[in-house]
């Protein structure tokens, strides 16, 4: 059955009392692919690690206490989102592990190659022209940094249907992957693991030490 309009704008940008309960909701569903995606980003000592699109605020909170000294900034453009993600990590803000930003992802309020380790999960479909996103993602990456993208893919067609297309832009693995290419990311790798009976996918990608074109 197609989600409504309304509980798929929630999904893009949770607002109100609803919101909130999208927050808690969306914390518990989405843990596995989110635990997932923090063992593909490898993180060590002394990253800098951006979460873009960090929701409830939950996958940082695990990112930073994976690590020692670890810098783990998250941005979002949902304020019911900010205040929850802000809340969940009261502590790590306070003692400077955390830090929490408004923002879109189609303009990154960061220098650019600040960052080594960058992630996103479930995001993508909210993107109308990816490739903004995706080149401002690459801009802030430093040269030989590493970004895992986390979704999932149009090609489940039974998934797809679920969501009004006016609000979701659900893509097929293959064309997400051409689009990290397209854009300059180097070493793109795809992969997909079963999630609690959902098919879930991955790319890991870098950019390029040199700042050139290359693609593998």
């Amino acid at each position: 059955m197609r989600k409504p309009e309304f509980i798929a704008r929630q999904g893009r940008r949770p607002s109100g009392l609803l919101g909130y309960l999208v927050a808690f909701i969306m914390a518990s569903e989405t843990e596995p692919e989110n635990v997932q995606t923090l063992n593909l980003l490898e993180m060590k000592p002394n990253d800098k690690i951006l979460e873009v699109g960090c929701g409830h605020g939950e996958t940082l909170r695990s990112a930073a206490k994976r690590c020692v000294n670890l810098s783990v900034t998250g941005i979002d453009f949902s304020d019911v989102m900010l205040n929850v993600a802000r809340r969940r990590n009261r502590k790590l803000i306070t003692s400077g592990h955390v830090k929490i930003d408004k923002g879109d992802s189609a303009n990154l309020p960061y220098l650019n190659d600040g960052f080594n380790k960058i992630y996103s999960v479930h995001t993508i479909y909210f993107w109308q022209n990816p490739e903004i996103h995706l080149q401002e993602i690459l801009r802030v990456l430093t040269p030989g940094g590493q970004f895992v993208l986390g979704f999932r893919s149009g090609d489940d067609a039974a998934f797809a249907e679920k969501f009004p297309a006016s609000i979701y832009n659900l893509r097929t693995a293959a064309k997400i992957d051409a689009l990290l290419r397209q854009c300059g990311f180097r070493q793109v790798r795809l992969q997909k693991q079963n999630i609690s009976g959902h098919i879930m996918y991955w790319i890991t990608a870098s950019k390029t030490l040199t700042g050139g074109e290359a693609h593998v």
